[in-house]
């Protein structure tokens, strides 16, 4: 089985909800975690989650950022009857930019490996593919990728698609601790996922949806002060281990 966290700030006007809920089974469970949205979006997923029986919503009270979401709620999945018969959990993005159709090629691509801990996907342009990216933001990227690099010696083409399968032997390794990053709390994970085996998957569709609550312009700062704490943190505790 696996549960898939999907996070949400003011989604009311563009969350599929009724997706979720068709796609979702017995082996395939939601659970949406408002993140201190000031728009109607708890009332909404409380009006027809009920309907379903594979489907939950949380809240935070107070916005706390896509990566403490998803931290919050995997906590709180931890406590659930549905942690216990899980094997994988994660997260997914709630505008649908990967289509949910990629789940099952999720875990087949990780069955390809003799062991995998960890799946995330990776917005590829390759033959065969249907990937719809604006220029802008598909050479920002590129440039992130290549920074996080160099500055953080992180090896993945993309930390920061939202889309990605964990191990449930793993969820306090990824998610015990607060992240620094609102943003790119990813490549933190990634950090504190050294150990274990985490593999790309090329996604086979993924379109940019418009709508996105991230501000390339005005986030870029903010994102390379990030990478410096970022590296401060992890690097110091590498080299005092």
């Amino acid at each position: 089985m696996i549960v898939l966290i999907v996070p949400c700030f003011n989604e009311t006007n563009r969350l599929d909800l009724h997706s979720f809920i068709k796609t979702s089974s017995a082996n395939l469970k939601f659970l949406f975690v408002d993140d201190g949205s000031s728009d109607d979006t708890f009332s909404f997923l409380n009006k027809h989650i009920p309907h379903s029986e594979h489907c939950r919503a949380i809240r935070l009270e107070k916005n706390a950022g896509k990566g403490e979401a998803i931290r919050f709620a995997a906590l709180e999945l931890k406590k659930m009857d549905w942690f216990r018969d899980a094997n994988w959990f994660g997260f997914w993005d709630a505008d649908l930019a990967t289509p949910l159709s990629e789940i099952p090629h999720f875990i087949k691509f990780a069955e390809m490996y003799d062991h995998v801990d960890s799946v995330w996907g990776s917005r590829v342009y390759r033959l065969g593919s249907d990937i719809k990216r604006s220029a802008l933001r598909h050479y920002l990227g590129r440039g992130f990728a290549t920074l996080v690099h160099q500055a953080l010696d992180v090896q993945a083409y993309d930390t920061q698609c939202g889309a990605k399968i964990f191990k449930k032997e793993i969820l306090l390794q990824a998610f015990a601790e607060s992240f620094l990053s609102r943003w790119i709390f990813d490549i933190e994970i990634l950090l504190r996922l050294k150990d274990k085996a985490i593999v790309e998957y090329p996604l086979m569709q993924w379109h940019d949806i418009p709508g996105s609550k991230l501000k390339v312009s005005k986030e870029i700062i903010r994102v390379f002060r990030d990478i410096l704490r970022i590296r401060k943190k992890y690097f110091s505790r590498i080299q005092g281990s």
